[in-house]
């Protein structure tokens, strides 16, 4: 009895364990220490491709995922479900727990939403829902797309929808873009550089190059007006930060034309050039909350952006993808430390900078400085030789005074000679005179 009584003292401990570990599993933990919230969208037709990468790259986050229903839960893979946080059934606007409590994603403390490359439409409702949480928190939503290439155009459609109605000027085109030179091994796997502006220039640390398999382009949608505008490098609209871009080698195709397919609207089969990739804009009306748009998906589709290697190619895409989630989120992590050493050295270049100007403002004023010596040696060597002139001349003055002086010396002797002689010849004229008179006496 004893040994019976243990066995099902044991079953029933196991059994506690089961169901403890189903509870935390299947429901959304207790946040005893809550970090940055990333819940990503599956309900609407979306692959959890590289969903196990995204989590173990996100080691820090708080990972969820919406499913439309308990059958969907089939998504995910043993391990996906490991590393994730917990998930969701329903729409986002009617999220439940597997345990039937209601959250939104205000209440989740959503961070960044991701929909990635969606194939069946929003509702009215969730798209409200999607406002309302990104006018309240101002945090972000990232939507990827995906090219013209069927049924890619559902899917730009659906998110240009969700752009227009969140007040964007992003959209997808209705296009694709090939590069035959930068590529991992197909023109249509697009492998695309990483090159931000000054002000984003922390999201490429560790992080050149990702992999685009199959993607559109980015282009500005006028809302008051409808027109669209392409974006080049150089050509960059205000209020857009382009964050990828193709190569200059990148190609624009049409995979479904018309009566089928839709026409690009910014960009036409042919065009060459760079096309941007991953763009962001701050959506003002929206509690200055962030929108990425990618045309393709930092994970699922077909080969996510995410992928670190693709048919022998390395790629950046774990620490890119983590780079935009962190900052999207505010949460920065290790970007801080990017961030302040990149200022570090803008400051360090302001200053050389500086010294350059001064260093240069100095060899000018040398510079100016050495002419003018020259100038004044010039003058003063000018002086000189004027003085040592007017020396030679005196010099030959004193010379000819010296000579006249002689003359004078020679007559002034030949003069005396002569006194002396005259005054002879009175003493003796004086003498005869005496003697003349005293024979007369």
């Amino acid at each position: 009895m004893v040994s019976v009584g243990r066995s099902i003292g044991s079953i029933a401990l196991a059994i506690v364990v089961v169901l403890s570990i189903a509870t935390i599993y299947t429901s959304i933990p207790a946040r005893s220490a809550i970090t940055y919230v990333v819940l990503v969208d599956l309900a609407h037709g979306e692959s959890a491709k590289g969903l196990d990468v995204f989590a173990k790259t996100l080691y820090d986050a708080e990972i969820y995922v919406l499913l439309s229903s308990e059958r969907d839960l089939a998504k995910l893979d043993p391990i996906s479900r490991n590393l994730i946080s917990g998930y969701l059934i329903g729409s986002l606007d009617k999220m439940a727990t597997p345990d039937g409590r209601t959250v939104t994603l205000t209440s989740l403390l959503t961070d960044l939403l991701i929909i990635p490359q969606p194939t069946t439409e929003f509702t009215e409702a969730e798209i409200q829902a999607i406002k309302s949480y990104l006018g309240t928190r101002g945090k972000a939503i990232w939507l990827a797309g995906d090219s013209d290439y069927p049924p890619g155009e559902t899917t730009i459609s659906i998110i240009n929808k969700i752009l227009e109605a969140l007040g964007s000027n992003l959209a997808l085109d209705y296009i694709s873009i090939e590069d035959p030179v930068s590529n991992a091994g197909a023109p249509y796997r697009v492998v695309a550089m990483i090159k931000p502006s000054e002000k984003l220039s922390f999201l490429g640390f560790g992080a050149e190059r990702i992999l685009m398999h199959g993607p559109g382009a980015i282009a500005y949608r006028d809302l008051a007006t409808g027109s669209w505008r392409a974006i080049k490098p150089g050509d960059v609209p205000s209020g857009i930060e382009v964050i990828a871009w193709s190569t200059p080698n990148g190609r624009v195709v049409e995979n479904t034309a018309p009566p089928r397919g839709l026409l690009g609207q910014a960009y036409s089969a042919g065009d060459t050039g760079s096309y941007p990739m991953v763009a962001t804009q701050i959506l003002t009306r929206l509690n200055n909350s962030i929108v990425i748009l990618s045309s393709e998906t930092p994970l699922g589709g077909y080969q996510p952006m995410i992928t670190a290697e693709y048919y022998g190619v390395m790629l950046d895409g774990p620490r890119f993808v983590r780079n935009m989630v962190l900052w999207a989120t505010g949460y920065m992590g290790e970007l801080k430390y990017v961030v302040s050493t990149e200022k570090r050295l803008r400051d360090i270049e302001a200053n050389l900078s500086m010294a350059q100007s001064t260093i240069r403002d100095l060899s000018s004023r040398i510079n100016d400085l050495s002419n003018r010596i020259s100038q004044v040696g010039s003058a003063l060597n000018d002086q000189v030789s004027r003085i040592s002139n007017t020396i030679s001349g005196i010099d030959r003055r004193i010379s000819d005074l010296n000579s006249s002086i002689g003359n004078l010396d020679s007559r002034l002797s030949g003069a005396s000679n002569l006194v002396y002689i005259a005054l002879g010849l009175a003493v003796v004229g004086i003498a005869a005179g005496i003697a003349s008179l005293l024979r007369r006496s």
